[in-house]
């Protein structure tokens, strides 16, 4: 159990650095297209300016189930890249069907990367709606009523 706590911490912890890197690289993107893109387009700029964002977070996310998906392969606990990119992409987002567990010998680290998904899942949709509410109050949109 042991080791699979470190193991776990580990990659929970390339995870959040990984993370921490690609919302920078995404909010000094969006310092540098943003202006541009409002310019070009005033009316729908922002569109494309969240569109960039919800790319973004993507792109983190899939590094991230990846991450732990060549953990599993590497460990020998699934019968390939693909089973173990399936796999961890599912406990990632904590959909968990279940059609696919680990032994004990590995199991804890599926729990693991489910806390971890939920975390980064909301650090996400925060970054999302910090963006989101920068163009609504821009637009004179503050109190957003739908």
């Amino acid at each position: 159990m042991f080791i699979q706590l470190v193991i776990g911490t580990a990659l929970i912890i390339l995870c959040v650095v990984n993370h921490a890197i690609c919302l920078e690289l995404l909010l000094r993107r969006l310092k540098n297209i943003g202006p541009k893109w409002d310019r070009r387009m005033p009316v729908y700029g922002h569109i494309v300016i969240m569109i960039v964002v919800v790319i973004g977070l993507f792109a983190a996310h899939t590094i991230e189930a990846w991450l732990w998906g060549f953990f599993y392969f590497f460990s020998g606990e699934l019968n390939g890249l693909s089973e173990a990119i399936y796999f961890s992409t599912v406990t990632y987002t904590t959909l968990g069907y279940g059609d696919i567990v680990l032994s004990e010998k590995w199991n804890l680290t599926s729990s693991l990367q489910a806390v971890s998904g939920i975390i980064l899942f909301g650090w996400s949709t925060a970054f999302l709606v910090n963006a989101r509410a920068f163009f609504w109050k821009k637009y004179g949109m503050d109190h957003y009523q739908g």
